[in-house]
């Protein structure tokens, strides 16, 4: 009897291995995923796939500018991004002016500007323009090699042109070839939204002038006053179809 009972417990504990064995072999192997595996990977410059451009603008500004060194005017042009920033270049020159003392000079920058917040009507605007200050230089001139004669049956003396297309009847030809000097010119603007496509803005400024060739004349404090033409918060996209 005792040898009958320890064969059926031996027959029970062999099934229950091979039932637990046919049960491991037919379920599927599961791999714990990762809890971080589906997050994108972090980048030094950011994960976002969206593009950090959002609207953008072109500007053309002509600009008169007065005070320490003279009248000076001439033309910026801009590309505007997000509303906010703006890359671009100016060139300003010395108005022609026989009782002013001042040397003529040039200022070709690279320019670049931060303006918070450009939709009110009124706001601050923060230009910075780096670049070339060119001083203007007399040059004796040979009239014989490049004449500009009087148009015909004008009688008359030989004329000459200079870089800007004045005319000389003195014999030399006027440029701005003179010392150049690195000029910095930082400002506050204050910008007026007149139309959608038109700003009015007055400017306090100073140039400060660098380098071997700088003179007192090429730096102060100096007035701005111009109009901002163009395009302005373009918003860049598709808007999608309902």
């Amino acid at each position: 009897m005792l040898n009958s009972i320890r064969l059926t417990a031996l027959c029970l504990g062999l099934f229950a291995l091979n039932a637990q064995a046919q049960e491991s072999s037919s379920s599927p192997i599961v791999i714990k995923k990762d809890s971080t595996s589906s997050e994108n990977a972090k980048t030094l410059f950011g994960s976002s796939t969206k593009s950090p451009l959002k609207s953008f603008g072109l500007s053309v500004s002509p600009i008169t500018q007065f005070g320490q060194l003279g009248t000076q005017a001439g033309l910026s042009a801009a590309i505007h991004l997000n509303n906010s920033w703006e890359i671009g270049a100016s060139f300003l020159r010395s108005t022609r002016d026989e009782n002013s003392p001042k040397v003529s000079q040039a200022f070709q920058a690279f320019t670049i500007a931060y303006t918070p917040k450009a939709n009110s009507i009124i706001h601050l605007s923060f230009p910075l323009a780096i670049g070339a200050i060119s001083t203007q230089q007399a040059r004796i001139f040979d009239q014989n090699l490049n004449p500009d004669p009087m148009p015909q049956g004008q009688p008359g003396p030989m004329r000459i042109r200079d870089d800007f297309g004045r005319r000389d009847r003195d014999g030399f030809q006027m440029g701005f070839r003179g010392p150049k000097a690195l000029g910095i010119q930082p400002g506050v603007q204050l910008e007026l939204n007149v139309l959608r496509n038109v700003r009015l803005f007055t400017a306090a400024n100073y140039r400060f002038a660098l380098g071997e060739n700088s003179t007192s004349d090429m730096q102060g404090f100096s007035g701005q006053v111009g109009l901002k033409l163009g395009v302005f918060d373009r918003k860049l996209g598709f808007k999608k179809k309902k």
